[in-house]
């Protein structure tokens, strides 16, 4: 059986590795860090079986699978943080997935029930069932985010972030006073953040439109854009009309990258 190792967490991919080690069966054709690299790689090697993180920066598993033409679907064992109601979705298309972190005997179970699947079921039979819980995700979108700190994983919901800032190849999240340091870039962040609750009004800035007390016309367009928590962030003219539109209209008006 060959297998593909996705996830964007050097530990996670060796951990996963040094477990297949020990199966005689089994050929690691590859690892990936992110969802871009790993869509090309499905494509090229056409695995048995992929280990796909779900929570990855830019493209996450879910993208990454929807991103495959049907007949390159693989058979995938899911690895995410999802809190457990959430796993219900994978178990009612009997997809299988380990929810980090997971137990030795836990991931030879899910091993155990990758083959029984690879060996009854057809390839169609499996893209059909992704597919469906494909299609499952994106009517019930979660906005939320998971952050990890350590060893401890947190979701953090859409609605409770006042206000995200740069910083380097991470994002900061600014939830009632904490901060949480997520690795996603600012430009993937607006795209999947709500944009009738969220705006961009800085390169390096994106603040909750419901945590505005106050806007402070300074320079040629630019805003002082004080929040509800005290926290003052000055707009840059290329976000402007985004600014000047909520105020007119309440929503957001022209998107910007």
């Amino acid at each position: 059986m060959r297998v593909l190792i996705v996830d964007d967490e050097p530990l996670a991919r060796t951990g996963v590795a040094l477990r297949l080690k020990t199966c005689a069966d089994i050929e690691v054709i590859g690892e990936c860090e992110d969802g871009s690299s790993a869509e090309h790689k499905i494509i090229e090697l056409s695995p048995d079986l992929v280990f796909l993180d779900v929570q990855m920066p830019g493209m996450d598993g879910f993208e990454v699978l929807r991103s495959l033409p049907k007949e390159k679907m693989p058979n995938v064992i899911f690895l995410t943080a999802y809190e457990e109601h959430a796993l219900q979705a994978f178990e009612v298309h009997a997809l299988d997935y380990l929810l980090k972190p997971y137990s030795k005997e836990r991931f030879a179970a899910a091993l155990t029930q990758a083959r029984a699947q690879i060996d009854k079921a057809s390839k169609v039979e499996v893209a059909t069932r992704i597919l469906r819980l494909l299609e499952q995700q994106e009517v019930k979108r979660t906005p939320r985010f998971v952050v990890k700190s350590g060893a401890r994983i947190q979701l953090v919901e859409e609605r409770d972030i006042d206000w995200i800032s740069a910083a380097g190849d991470y994002a900061e999240l600014h939830v009632n006073g904490a901060v949480h340091l997520l690795r996603e870039t600012m430009g993937a962040l607006e795209a999947k953040l709500d944009s009738s609750h969220f705006a961009r009004i800085h390169r390096s800035k994106i603040v909750n439109l419901s945590r505005i007390l106050e806007l402070r016309s300074v320079d040629n367009g630019e805003y002082i854009v004080k929040l509800r928590d005290r926290t003052q962030h000055r707009s840059s003219r290329t976000y402007a009309p985004t600014l000047e539109n909520w105020l007119r209209f309440g929503i957001r008006g022209q998107d910007h990258s």
